[in-house]
């Protein structure tokens, strides 16, 4: 399967290309500036500036058919607050650029259907996996097939993937999540996930979801639990407020053990318990502004740690 994946992805690529000349393409994208600052008992702080680009590209093939790929770029005056895999393009690097999605799109009725590197979460909060969007170059997405959109009355979201890691550790992950609306302020959802590590061993999961709509505000939980026999829970609940059509604010309490999430790639930190704090602000049609802040401590070790983050985005 995996020789079957590179070599599809690898005429993906090429396709993209030449088809790109062949038919309009469709273009968006944004442009950000991060302001960061972390802290960690014991360490010294780490601060410094973000700066990322994201080209999107996508050419329509006909009968639910398109390809899609993705140019991104990232400086950060210091790497290791960058968005980038550091392993991958070594500890002292600053800036990166890489065509680093590109697949093929399939819609078919309220389903659309992915295959190719693609960014990928697991769970209504990605609490169980995440390789987010904003991750930029090399060896930080996966390879596969993911599904989302309706059937009938469910809301329905599938991953089947193998990661895009260095050298051959190419762990696999399953899911699935399931979705319900009670009413138009009321949803839940089950989700079911398997992680594969490359050799061989692999933990089962399963998490649970709701989320409660009154008005501009909502109430969103998640609960998760694996098959690893210690430190298998992990939990999410925010309560988002919104102000106004423009601005709003969020208050996330979280907890995530070591073998809660899927591979110790939670979107929260593993092995961190703790809360964020957010605001964002909608400048315009096309821009944002955000800040957040994070404070939490290792489960393990008690280790106080904070994350202050500051992000304006445009976007085109």
């Amino acid at each position: 399967m995996k020789k079957v994946i590179a070599m599809t992805l690898a005429s993906l690529s090429v396709s993209l290309t030449s088809v790109a000349f062949a038919a309009p393409v469709d273009l968006s994208g944004d442009v950000s500036v991060k302001l960061a600052r972390e802290t960690a008992e014991g360490n010294p702080n780490v601060s410094g500036g973000i700066y990322t680009f994201k080209l999107k590209g996508e050419t329509d093939l006909g009968a639910g058919w398109s390809l899609y790929g993705r140019l991104g770029g990232q400086y950060a005056s210091n790497p290791s607050l960058g968005d980038f895999n550091g392993d991958t393009y070594g500890a002292g690097k600053k800036a990166v650029i890489a065509l680093d999605q590109f697949g093929v799109n399939y819609k078919k009725d309220q389903v659309v259907y992915k295959l190719g590197r693609q960014d990928a979460t697991v769970g209504a909060t990605a609490l169980l996996y995440s390789r987010a969007d904003s991750n930029i170059g090399k060896n930080v997405f996966v390879d596969g097939l993911s599904a989302s959109g309706t059937v009938g009355v469910v809301d329905v979201s599938a991953l089947f993937a193998k990661e895009d890691n260095i050298g051959s550790e190419d762990n696999k992950i399953y899911a699935i999540r399931t979705g319900f609306k009670a009413n138009e302020d009321l949803s839940w959802g089950v989700t079911l996930g398997r992680y594969q590590y490359n050799g061989g061993e692999s933990t089962n999961h399963w998490a649970t979801d709701g989320t409660y709509k009154f008005g501009k505000n909502s109430v969103t939980a998640e609960f998760a639990k694996s098959s690893s026999n210690v430190d298998n829970k992990a939990y999410a609940a925010s309560f988002n407020y919104g102000f106004n059509d423009k601005t709003a604010a969020y208050i996330t309490n979280f907890r995530v053990e070591t073998n809660g999430d899927m591979g110790g790639q939670s979107d929260f930190d593993n092995d961190n318990r703790g809360f964020y704090y957010g605001v964002i602000h909608k400048l315009s049609e096309n821009q944002e502004l955000e800040l957040v802040y994070k404070d939490q401590k290792q489960i393990s070790s008690g280790q106080h740690n904070t994350k202050l983050e500051a992000t304006f985005t445009h976007s085109f």
